[in-house]
């Protein structure tokens, strides 16, 4: 039985549950608010910024596919990349319950403030900036799970067909946003998900765990 394709796909949904990704498309819908732009204008906006995440987080992805391929050692990186997810999962644990401890699994403030920058012109040309730097930046979120199912990819099926399974995962990975975009153009929908994120975000962490120790582990079980 082939667990690529589950296993891609889930991986994609989960990945796309980090809090990163969810905080700053909601700030930036609510801040597209505060400049008065309207519904069709955030839709517009909605559109490129999802696309723009899209590619570069893609464009990432087949980069690491890329090397490990040219690496060659794929196991041996797949049970590093395993490991590391592990470590992630239990650094999420550690988000929820100790929050302020030193090492943090979030956009640092000087990301957080170039963000913001581009932001604030509320343009399509600085979306697109802005939706390559979230993808960039958001990357240590949950980094782990992507870093994980590409090493499982290269080691498992060809470049070209690996390609496409990212294609898939990333998908996954945007849908949350799209949803956003969608329902949260409405201002009151928005001021509702924002105080429901900032309630409930930190579980969010959990969640992020509980999918990366148990994809680390699995991928340990095939390979050791």
């Amino acid at each position: 039985m082939n667990v690529i394709l589950p296993t891609v796909i889930t991986a994609g949904l989960f990945d796309s549950l980090n809090p990163c990704a969810i905080s700053v498309a909601l700030l930036f819908i609510a801040l597209l608010f505060t400049l008065k732009k309207d519904r069709p204008f955030i839709l517009k906006i909605g559109f490129f910024y999802i696309i723009s995440v899209y590619l570069i987080y893609y464009l990432i992805g087949l980069g690491l596919l890329k090397a490990f391929s040219l690496f060659g050692a794929t196991h041996f990186i797949t049970k590093i990349a395993a490991i590391v997810t592990i470590i992630f999962g239990l650094l999420n644990i550690k988000e929820y319950y100790f929050p302020h401890a030193p090492i943090k699994l979030r956009m640092t403030h000087d990301a957080r403030f170039k963000i913001s920058e581009w932001a604030y012109k509320a343009s399509i040309p600085a979306t697109v900036v802005m939706g390559i730097l979230v993808g960039i930046f958001e990357f240590p979120c949950s980094g782990s799970v992507y870093f994980a199912i590409v090493s499982l990819l290269a080691s498992k099926v060809t470049y070209l067909t690996g390609a496409l399974y990212l294609l898939l995962y990333n998908i996954m990975f945007v849908l949350p946003l799209v949803l956003i975009f969608v329902f949260a153009t409405n201002r009151v929908v928005t001021e509702k998900m924002i105080n429901w994120q900032e309630r409930q975000g930190r579980k969010m962490h959990l969640i992020l765990a509980g999918l990366m120790i148990s994809l680390g582990t699995i991928m340990l079980l095939l390979y050791f």
